[in-house]
């Protein structure tokens, strides 16, 4: 008859947490949304869903509800030859997204599996003989579950206006909402004035988004590590 001891209970469940852990450090990898495939036609319609990588992006502009509305352009930014409002940042030379006239977007993962926020890259996008606030514009930044339901709080995002004659990207910590799982994300677009005040009626609210860092949710797998060693423990007692 096999013997179980208690010491050998504790190095079963220490290799399981070993298994555990790895599974889920293997899976939780950072995925991004880079726009650099998926858009052999750069010119984003209002209701439009492309495919980039793992993700699915779906684009809208305010009060835009009709297929042929202009939401957005893929930009290469080596050339910025389709910043179509003429004030795009100078320092991306790869592709990205500009939503336009208070353009906004959904994204998540194709797979439909629930993943959380990492950091984005952002800039506002102006136009061509304008003069801007400092705060040019925001991002508003807002996660819900698989229902629809908006999950956890949202983040805004203040976006500045142009430096030495130029906007910019900047890199965006979302911390306040890593601790959420979303399903899929929203992203708006407001215009800022020189009161400091942002809307999404007045003015035109154009933003340029880049390197979306998603990290899937590991819970899953962590769980599918510990089933597998365990089916492996029986195994191996029924066998002794």
């Amino acid at each position: 008859m096999a013997k179980f001891t208690t010491s050998g209970t504790r190095k079963l469940f220490k290799k399981a947490a070993c298994a555990a852990a790895l599974a889920a450090s293997s899976f939780a990898q950072a995925g991004v949304i880079n726009f650099e495939s998926g858009f052999d036609d750069p010119v984003l319609l209002a209701g439009q869903t492309r495919t980039t990588g793992e993700y699915w992006i779906e684009t809208y502009a305010y009060g835009a509800t009709l297929g042929t509305d202009l939401a957005g352009v893929i930009v290469d930014g080596s050339t910025n030859d389709l910043c179509v409002a003429g004030g795009c940042p100078v320092n991306n030379k790869t592709n990205y997204l500009t939503a336009l006239n208070d353009g906004y977007l959904y994204f998540g993962l194709n797979n439909g599996n629930n993943f959380h926020l990492g950091s984005l890259q952002a800039s506002y996008v102006g136009a061509d003989g304008t003069t801007f606030p400092s705060t040019a514009g925001a991002l508003l930044i807002q996660g819900f579950n698989a229902l629809g339901q908006a999950v956890g709080v949202s983040q805004t995002i203040f976006l500045p206006g142009p430096t030495g004659g130029a906007f910019n990207f900047a890199t965006y910590d979302l911390s306040p909402l890593s601790g959420y799982e979303f399903n899929f994300v929203r992203i708006y677009g407001y215009g800022c004035d020189a009161t400091g005040s942002c809307s999404r009626t007045a003015g035109i609210g154009n933003i340029a988004l880049d390197n979306i860092v998603t990290v899937p949710e590991p819970t899953s797998m962590a769980l599918f590590g510990l089933g597998l060693f365990g089916l492996g423990a029986l195994r191996r007692r029924r066998s002794a």
